[in-house]
């Protein structure tokens, strides 16, 4: 345990200094690049001042070509006369290697200096710009007798008489002697170079070793790569040299030479001792942080040893036996110092675990719950889905509500058909809803708002009027909306105060409630759509019985049922006599509304599993699930009795009374099949249509093949 603690108090301290050996090396570093960039700066501005020097010697070789052109020995070509001027003029001036002047045909014929017995330079670019232009102009660096073999640059200039005859071309040629003197009266390091250079990189002129280094090409080597592609008259950069040592070079074109012609100046100084000022600096810094570096390390192993490890080892001891499991251990330190500081942020934090562990606990029993109250929503939405009824869908709430709420009383209240009242549909809890089961809409708060209303504490709060007497500590109410339609709204309360306040805990379930509602607003609407579509497909519009569809079908399914418990069927064939004669007299319309108040008392006539249908135009057909011969023909004596008392306000008149002529039949009496029953029933009816109408006839075994009468 010391030696981990050892090792980590020494990593931590060499984790300290390395920030600053690396901003020493850094600084090292800049002022190295920073002499780097001093010496390129320097060495731009030297060979920016050589090709100064070198303007200046064209400039000043100007006006002497221009005074000699005037020269009438020139003029008239004395050479003997023109010669001896011109070696005046080169011992006044030693940066000259020759002065003459050449004949219009490039015949030398006056030089300063001796030269071959006929020597003719016509052929020389200077010379022909000098006559096409008839100016001043330049050559780049040549070599020959006429320099005495040394590489000079031509300045030339046409000498011409006052009848604008050309007489003949005068010329200087520069001489590179001035770049030694440059040298020496620059001071720069030792080891540095001057170097100039044609436009094929064959070298004019070196300082020091020029001997060894004129005529030789550049043109192989990185710094003739660089000047070749220049793209600009000066500049710097770092080649290796010939000797191979690393050099900062810096270059610019002598001014005056042509630019298809450049003539190069460079300067390069070996880099490691334009930076040796900078190396030596970094190595004596780093030499000082390596020994302090050595004492911190020194002193991190004793002040470790004798303060530190001692009063570490025990919070190491309690933060082991806390990673154990042990909640409840503690660092057993006392002091003011870093040491005891972190002991009790350790106290602090173990007791902080403890509540975490403890809140993760009840947050995820919380989740648990959430997941659960999830599945039940997904569960209601699945059965609601399937549901067919809204009675079917009633049921299914109420169950699935005690889950949801469990401890808690609450109410499903829906608006009823005309809308203009809530009723309670479902209710679950110990506790009673309300005092009212019905009651009008703005009796709600969260009706009129279109929002949750929450109570924590009815004792002093804005209550809904519909809570019962006493009312409960606290409720809330949500409203159901689909589609932006209310369909009710959901009521629960809590026996505990500040049960549904907005607190945390009691926000959740607010949200479930929400949910809740959204979720029983949206599969009530669908289910009272479903039901809605049922009832068209199955219903008579006119009537509201069920149609001949319908009844073909239920007819089979209660004859299976039937024949399977054992039991008897009646089945009923009603038609209302002369129906077609009040169409004709009193209109269509007269007719569907007594065929409208005949579906109501159908309706009120017979039983909950009774089925009545519409067969078609005025006849009607009505299945009597376990019901004998004798109680079907009990019934439709009641039935044919009702019409007679029927009347139908229509138009400020009454319609009616009409009579019925109703035929019975019965399973199994008359036939096994639905088919056979509706025909039998069918035949009884003709017969009563037959003898008088307004009566009702059972059908005997042989009926089911009698043509129909006039109805």
């Amino acid at each position: 345990m010391f030696s981990r603690l050892r090792y980590r108090l020494l990593l931590l301290v060499m984790l300290a200094v390395l920030p600053v050996l690396a901003l020493i090396v850094s600084t090292a570093w800049e002022q190295r690049q920073l002499a780097a960039d001093n010496v390129r700066e320097d060495a731009l501005r030297l060979v920016r001042l050589a090709s100064s020097n070198h303007e200046r010697l064209i400039e000043g070789a100007r006006p002497l070509l221009i005074l000699l052109a005037q020269n009438a020995d020139v003029q008239n070509q004395n050479g003997r006369l023109c010669s001896s001027l011109a070696g005046d003029i080169l011992r006044r001036f030693p940066l000259y290697a020759n002065v003459g002047a050449v004949t219009p045909g490039g015949d030398v014929f006056c030089s300063a200096r001796p030269i071959p017995a006929r020597l003719n330079i016509g052929a020389q670019d200077h010379f022909r710009r000098a006559l096409s232009s008839r100016d001043f102009t330049l050559s780049g660096y040549i070599a020959g007798p006429i320099s005495g073999g040394r590489p000079v640059l031509a300045v030339s200039y046409p000498a011409i008489d006052d009848g604008g005859k050309l007489r003949a071309v005068l010329f200087v040629n520069i001489d590179l002697g001035w770049v030694a003197q440059f040298f020496d009266k620059a001071r720069l390091p030792a080891g540095t170079t001057l170097t100039i250079s044609d436009r094929v990189g064959r070298v004019l002129a070196h300082h020091p070793d020029s001997e060894a280094w004129v005529g030789r090409t550049l043109a192989d080597t990185p710094l003739g790569s660089v000047l070749t592609g220049a793209a600009r008259n000066d500049g710097t950069t770092e080649v290796r040299g010939v000797e191979g040592a690393t050099r900062i070079v810096a270059y610019t074109a002598l001014a005056g030479t042509p630019a298809n012609d450049r003539t190069w100046v460079t300067i390069g100084i070996p880099r490691s001792i334009a930076l040796a000022e900078g190396e030596r600096l970094l190595m004596r810094n780093l030499a000082w942080a390596g020994a302090a570096f050595v004492l911190a390390m020194i002193a991190a192993v004793i002040f470790g040893n004798i303060v530190i490890i001692r009063r570490m080892n025990a919070v190491v001891r309690a933060a082991e036996q806390l990673s154990a499991g042990d909640l409840t251990a503690r660092a057993q330190v006392q002091s003011n110092d870093e040491i005891g500081v972190m002991a009790e942020t350790f106290n602090v934090m173990a007791e902080r675990l403890g509540q975490m562990v403890e809140g993760e606990h009840r947050a995820n029993e919380a989740l648990a719950e959430r997941v659960g109250q999830l599945d039940l929503l997904n569960r209601l939405s699945d059965l609601l889905q399937v549901c067919l009824t809204l009675d079917e869908a009633h049921g299914v709430i109420a169950r699935l509500a005690r889950q949801l709420f469990p401890g808690d009383s609450g109410v499903l209240y829906s608006y009823s058909a005309s809308r203009n009242v809530i009723e309670a549909v479902v209710s679950w809890g110990p506790e009673p809803g309300a005092k009212d089961i019905v009651f009008a809409p703005e009796r709600c708060w969260a009706l009129r708002s279109g929002r949750s209303h929450v109570i924590g504490d009815t004792r002093e709060a804005l209550l809904c009027a519909h809570l019962p007497d006493p009312a409960p500590p606290a409720y809330l109410c949500t409203p159901l909306v689909a589609q932006g339609e209310a369909l009710g709204v959901l009521y629960l309360s809590s026996r505990v105060i500040g049960a549904v306040a907005p607190d945390p805990a009691t926000a959740t379930k607010q949200r479930l409630a929400e949910a809740v509602a959204a979720q029983l607003a949206l599969g009530l609407a669908n289910v009272r759509l479903r039901e809605i579509l049922r009832n068209q497909s199955i219903r008579d519009p006119l009537t509201g019985l069920f149609n001949r569809r319908y009844m073909e079908e239920t007819l089979e399914r209660e004859l299976r049922r039937a024949r399977r418990g054992n039991r008897s069927m009646g089945i009923l064939m009603l038609d209302l006599d002369r129906f077609k004669q009040l169409n004709d007299t009193a209109g269509h319309e007269a007719g569907d509304a007594f065929l409208r108040e005949l579906g109501e008392l159908l309706q009120r006539s017979l039983r909950r599993e009774d089925i009545p249908c519409r067969h078609g135009g005025e006849e009607f057909v009505v299945v009597l699930p376990d019901a004998s011969l004798e109680d079907a023909r009990r019934r439709a004596e009641q039935i044919r009795e009702g019409i007679k008392m029927l009347r139908t306000a229509y138009k400020g008149g009454i319609v009616g009374p009409l009579s019925a002529s109703i035929g019975v039949a019965a399973y199994p009496e008359h036939g096994s099949t639905g088919e056979a029953l509706i025909r039998t029933a069918d035949a009884a009816l003709y017969r009563a249509k037959r003898e008088g109408r307004d009566r009702v006839m059972v059908a005997t075994l042989n009926e089911g093949s009698v043509s129909a009468p006039e109805r």
